[in-house]
């Protein structure tokens, strides 16, 4: 016998909860499309995303206006003060992964005119690791399951240890062959965009954390991006002694 579907957590504001819906559905497919224009040097498709950003603005001011007016107009319980303010701050983190998405875009229209970079596929790998993040972090919100969300939080530094094996990547990449500078510059700011999805995720995992439980989480926030401090040694001269 199959299992019954789960039942939606209650909402003191269900039109917000449907509208933050609505912008959380499409950031994920900028996202997405911000990754599948990187990979295939679709530069059309990138120019869309970057027009189509201008969405997701009008939704993070609609949220927030929707949100102040709810905290003026009446008197609220401190569980329906904690879930309008955090569907407020789960706005502003949409918003800013919408724009990581537009970046993503930007650089596809620079590095499509150039020849192709070797680390091209490290830098996907994060964008699809990413993605996946990003589609977990937004499942656990709507189920309000704080397993999951916590395990997203407990997962960034993995997102982390994959950027500082690409960022190593591009530069060796840079070091080796100096007409690829150009576009290897681009794709570290990339992977970077990639590496900030992470983050936000993070951030929306905290969130979630405090509307559930009224409190903020209290371990460390895992971090494990080294590349403040990555030196790659520059390639030996051909024949040169060991």
């Amino acid at each position: 016998m199959a299992a019954p579907a789960p039942i939606p957590p209650k909402t003191q504001f269900p039109l917000l909860e449907a509208e933050l819906s609505r912008m959380a559905a499409l950031v994920e497919s900028q996202l997405q499309g911000a990754i599948t224009a990187f990979e295939r040097r679709d530069v059309t498709t990138a120019e869309s995303l970057i027009a189509n950003d201008a969405r997701i603005d009008v939704f993070d001011r609609d949220i927030e206006t929707k949100v102040m007016a709810a905290l003026a107009s009446q008197t609220l319980s401190i569980e329906a003060v904690r879930e309008a303010t955090t569907i407020m701050k789960l706005s502003g983190e949409l918003e800013r992964v919408g724009d990581l998405a537009k970046n993503v875009a930007k650089r596809t229209l620079v590095i499509s005119r150039e020849a192709p970079a070797r680390p091209t596929l490290g830098v996907v790998r994060m964008g699809r690791a990413s993605l996946r993040q990003f589609s977990d972090i937004l499942n656990a919100y709507s189920a309000r399951n704080l397993d999951a969300a916590f395990a997203v939080w407990g997962a960034d530094d993995e997102l982390d240890e994959l950027y500082n094996s690409v960022f190593q990547e591009i530069l060796a990449a840079m070091m080796e062959d100096s007409m690829q500078v150009n576009a290897c510059t681009h794709l570290v700011f990339t992977a970077k965009n990639f590496e900030r999805v992470g983050d936000h995720a993070t951030n929306i995992a905290e969130a979630i954390h405090f509307l559930v439980t009224g409190s903020p989480i209290m371990e460390e926030r895992p971090k494990g991006d080294e590349t403040a401090t990555t030196v790659v040694a520059p390639p030996r001269p051909s024949g040169s002694a060991n």
